[in-house]
This record gives C-alpha cells, sequence and structure tokens, in this order.
C-alpha cells in the first residue's frame, strides 16, 4: 500500500513535469511573438514620423525653391533695369559730349579775301573816264584785282532742326576792287589839251548774305552757297550823272577746308548785278548818245584764309 502510493505520487509528479514543459514552449513563443508586435508597431510609428519629416522637407524645399525662383525674377528685373539705366546714362553721357563739343567749336569765321576781278564792260567814254571829249574812246580797265574781308557769323547749326549736314551764316564782308587807270576826259576837255589826269578806276563794295554750309567729312570740308545778298557799291570816278553809290545783288559759291585747327583755306566766286542808279547818258539834240552809262556788273574770283572764333 505505501509503495503504491510512493508510485503514484511519482506518475503525479512526472505528469505535472510534463505539463509544465509543455507550457514553456508555449509562454517563450507568446513573449517572442508579442515582442515582435511591439517591434513592428515601433518600426511603423518611426517609418510615419519620417514620412512626416520628408514630406514637412519637401515643403520647405518647395518652399525655399520658389523663394530663389523670385528672387532670381527680381535680380533679372533689376539686371534688366539697371542695363537700361545704363543705356540712359551712356546716352545722356553722349549727349553731354555733342553738346560740349558743339560749344567748343568755334562755328564764328574771320576771313580776309583776294583774286581776280573783272567788269561786265569797260569804263569808257564816261564824262571822267577816256571819252571821244579827249579823242581817247580807248581805256583797258575792265580787268582788275580785289582784296577783302569779312566775317561769317552762325545762325543755327543743324538748319533749325532740319538736317545736320547743313549750317546757315550769316556773311557780312566788304572789298576794294581796282581796274587800272582812265584818262579824265572832263580835265582833259576843260584845259584844251594842257591838262593829262589818269583817274584809278576803283570800286568798294559792302555786302551781306545768307550762306549755307553743307558739312562734310566731319565737317572739316564746307562747301556752301551765298544764293543772294545785297550789296553797296561806291565807284570811283563817279559816273555820268556824278552818281558814287550804287545797289546790286550779289551771288556768290565757294569751299572751305580746315587745314589745322581753327584754321581754314577757301576759294569762292561771285558775281553782283549792278542797280539802274548809275544808268546816267548824255545825248545831242538829234539823240545821238555822247556819253555813256556806267555798269558795275562783274565777277571775282579768289581764294581766303579764315580763323574760326
Amino acid at each position: 500500500m505505501k509503495t503504491l502510493k510512493k508510485s503514484s505520487s511519482l506518475t503525479f509528479i512526472a505528469g505535472a513535469s510534463l505539463a509544465l514543459a509543455g507550457l514553456a514552449p508555449q509562454a517563450s513563443l507568446a513573449h517572442t511573438t508579442k515582442k515582435a508586435h511591439q517591434h513592428t508597431t515601433s518600426t511603423r510609428a518611426l517609418v510615419r514620423a519620417d514620412e512626416r519629416h520628408l514630406r514637412a522637407d519637401d515643403a520647405r524645399i518647395s518652399n525655399l525653391e520658389a523663394e530663389v525662383s523670385e528672387l532670381r525674377s527680381q535680380l533679372s528685373t533689376q539686371k534688366v533695369s539697371g542695363d537700361q539705366m545704363e543705356t540712359k546714362q551712356q546716352q545722356l553721357e553722349t549727349q553731354v559730349a555733342a553738346e560740349a563739343a558743339k560749344e567748343e567749336q568755334k562755328n564764328n569765321l574771320v576771313f580776309f579775301r583776294g583774286g581776280f576781278a573783272q567788269l561786265a564792260q569797260k569804263r569808257e567814254n564816261e564824262l571822267l573816264t577816256g571819252s571821244v571829249l579827249n579823242g581817247d574812246p580807248n581805256s583797258y580797265n575792265q580787268d582788275g584785282w580785289y582784296v577783302g574781308a569779312g566775317m561769317d557769323f552762325r545762325a543755327s547749326d543743324d538748319l533749325f532742326g532740319l538736317t545736320d549736314l547743313v549750317a546757315l551764316d550769316a556773311e557780312l564782308f566788304f572789298q576794294y576792287q581796282n581796274y587800272g587807270t582812265t584818262t579824265n576826259g572832263l580835265v582833259n576837255y576843260a584845259s584844251g589839251g594842257a591838262l593829262h589826269v589818269e583817274n584809278q578806276v576803283t570800286m568798294f563794295t559792302l555786302a551781306a548774305s545768307p550762306k549755307f554750309k553743307f558739312n562734310l567729312l566731319d565737317g572739316d570740308f564746307r562747301p556752301w552757297v551765298a544764293p543772294v545778298g545785297l550789296a553797296i557799291q561806291v565807284i570811283s570816278p563817279p559816273s555820268s550823272g556824278v552818281t558814287v553809290l550804287n545797289p546790286a545783288v550779289m551771288l556768290s559759291t565757294g569751299l572751305e577746308y580746315r587745314v589745322w585747327k581753327d584754321i581754314w583755306l577757301g576759294t569762292d566766286f561771285r558775281y553782283q548785278f549792278g542797280g539802274g542808279d548809275l544808268d546816267y547818258t548824255a545825248r545831242t539834240a538829234d539823240g545821238v548818245s555822247v556819253l555813256n552809262s556806267s555798269t558795275t556788273n562783274g565777277l571775282q574770283a579768289g581764294g581766303y584764309i579764315g580763323i574760326g572764333f
């Protein structure tokens, strides 16, 4: 009986041990499963957190890119504005330099002229020149020479805004013309041939006219034309009507070239048409002309030297 009890106790102990042994793996598996589940949950949380951080970073990057793009746009606009300002500044500087150059340029001119002069008709058979009164109707006083001086005053550099190629000057000049000598017929006749007097045939001209100058070769070469001008002539000896003053119309053209700084050399051609104040004649009772009228029509051709001021 005692042995039977002891066997039952061993059997119970053995059964309990087997039961415990069977429960131990299950407990361990449950613990491992729990730990794995906890680890998975933690990993998912981390991934979600990382995703939130990435989204936030993407948003910040997008904002930064937008700001950079805006800054680039502003810089581009400022660059364009800066280029425009620089262009305008260069234009203003160019205009200022051009105006300064115009102010420094000496457009007025004082000139000294000389050359050949010729009357359209000889002054002969007049009261105080070689005539039939003294038996000397031939006088050689048609060709001569002249000297003079004058000034060009600049009125407009660009023909009053029409073109930079043409400038307008106001010309004022005087000249002395000499055509040789002739016999004083009146003195010869009054003295009965006892006196023989020679007169100088001369003329003084004062003239003014508009002058159009064409600026070529950067302004160093200037052809010009004065289409019409007013001249006042003083002749010697006086006409047959004892008149010394005569109005005239003068046409002229020429060209000039800057040789050094403000020194100019030029050449010109002028023609003058005298008025009718000297148209006095002496006629006989039957209408035969005895004394001629005086003519002041003629030309001048020569050169000049000018100084800008």
